[in-house]
């Protein structure tokens, strides 16, 4: 028997993710690392807190779009 996947890997918004590069110029994988947590620190906390304010209006426009084109 073979071993099933029990690996969950994420998956982060990319349009958010650059954003963050953009701002904060880092690399896109230290800021994967601030979101899951596995760097500590000022600057990686406020990181963590910019990408679920950037990733909830995100989803909010779009949940809005789609809203208006259901109509």
């Amino acid at each position: 028997m073979g071993k099933s996947k029990t690996k969950n890997y994420n998956s982060y918004d990319a349009a958010v993710l650059e954003a963050l590069f953009l701002k904060y110029k880092v690399s896109k994988y230290y800021i994967r690392q601030c979101i899951n947590g596995t760097v500590s620190g000022i600057k990686p906390d406020s990181i963590k807190k910019d990408y679920t304010i950037m990733e909830k209006a995100n989803r909010d426009t779009v949940m809005n779009l789609m809203r208006k084109t259901m109509k």
